[in-house]
């Protein structure tokens, strides 16, 4: 959150990692890895974080201090960016939505949607313990039809066969099952 604000300096990568999971302890190479910094770099400030009580060193771990008044009112800035920032988020999200559908200009929506499944004969083989098998094409990726097989033999497990995809020019077989 911090880094999106005060950019994406090595000490903010790190203040704002550490910060996702307070709790936990961490190891330099852990603060390294999760802040995406070399170890260098966190060595070379890493004191300073010490210094402003925001870290702990135990032995060979670090931990955040949550007694820090300046640790607590980090914790609780970056709940208040992210409430803040989800807020603008939805304000523009229900600007660019537009009027809302009726219930009856839905249903009829709903309703010009040509479904090919005849459900009283699915409804049907179901019961009566009948394998079913819904074929589908993927339009532009594969050269064979997608088959998805439920039977009470496989628990209502899906069995997908193998297709060539039409992009790959070794023309590898991709298995799915």
């Amino acid at each position: 959150m911090y880094d999106k604000i005060f950019g994406k300096y090595p000490q903010v990568k790190v203040i704002n990692y550490i910060l996702i999971n307070p709790k936990r302890e961490y190891t330099k190479k852990e603060i390294a890895y999760g802040a995406k910094i070399s170890r260098v770099t966190l060595d070379s400030f890493i004191d300073n974080l010490e210094d402003l009580k925001i870290l702990i060193k135990d032995k060979t771990t670090y931990k955040v201090n949550l007694e820090s008044r300046l640790v607590k009112t980090l914790i609780n800035t970056q709940i208040t960016l992210a409430e803040i920032m989800m807020n603008d988020y939805l304000e523009q999200t229900k600007e660019q939505k537009g009027r809302e559908l009726t219930d009856e200009e839905l249903d009829n929506f709903m309703d010009s949607i040509d479904y090919e499944v005849d459900i009283d004969d699915e409804l049907e083989r179901i019961e009566e313990n009948k394998n079913i098998i819904i074929e589908s094409p993927i339009p532009g990726q594969v050269t064979n039809i997608n088959k998805a097989v439920f039977t009470p033999e496989t628990e209502n497990k899906v069995s997908i066969n193998g297709y060539f995809n039409n992009n790959d020019k070794n023309r590898r077989l991709i298995n799915y099952g």
